[in-house]
């Protein structure tokens, strides 16, 4: 890896090594970088324009890297056994409704560059009517979405003033790479579980990745 990294330095004076260090350590901590995001920009561009060593360096720790030039996102996803999401009830099931709605916008050309925009109150409507069980309280929401956003699977808007606990969401297309085809069956199956019962059933799906 050293040797191909000092290849590419060798060819170019725009970047340096720490810029590919920084674009991957950004990539193991958000696991998705985006081109509108100014934080990701610099490192986005650089993934993207040196995607065969990127893929090979995560290869070589046990990651797939996944890039959708069309969508302006790009990411790591684990490989092996090690797709599997370990998450809490409530957090499954929200990302599964997450997914639900990001497919109902789709079918209704609702989604603009790849993003499906809805809120908190839309989001916790379907749980509720899908799952028939309680919605989670407003601090545990907020850990789960905040939990989803460090993932880069949503992004967070700001609330208005008039409806301050309705936060606006951006769900992310990367929900088609984190939730696989079967959503539906995977919360049926998912609400005759119970509340204390941790889910494996996310599984993170590369079959769309280019």
């Amino acid at each position: 890896m050293l040797g191909d990294l000092q290849k590419i330095l060798s060819k170019t004076e725009q970047v340096q090594a720490d810029d590919f260090i920084h674009a991957a350590n950004l990539l193991l901590v958000n696991q998705f970088l985006y081109a509108d995001r100014p934080v990701h920009r610099d490192s986005y561009f650089l993934v993207s324009s040196h995607v065969d060593y990127f893929r090979n360096l995560f290869e070589a720790i046990g990651w797939s890297l996944v890039y959708q030039p069309d969508e302006a996102y790009l990411g790591i996803l684990p490989q092996g056994e090690e797709r599997v999401m370990r998450l809490r009830l409530d957090e499954s099931l929200l990302m599964l409704c997450m997914r639900q709605i990001y497919e109902q916008k789709l079918e209704n050309f609702e989604v603009e560059n790849g993003r499906a925009f809805t809120t908190t109150d839309e989001l916790l409507r379907l749980y509720e009517n899908l799952t028939g069980k309680e919605i989670p309280n407003e601090t545990r929401l907020k850990e789960i979405v905040s939990l989803f956003s460090r993932h880069g699977i949503i992004e967070r808007g700001k609330a208005d003033e008039t409806d301050p606990k309705n936060l606006p969401l951006r769900i992310n297309p990367v929900i088609r790479q984190v939730v696989v085809e079967d959503y539906i069956g995977q919360l049926e199956a998912l609400c005759d579980l119970e509340p204390r019962e941790e889910s494996e059933l996310l599984e993170e799906s590369t079959d769309e990745t280019a």
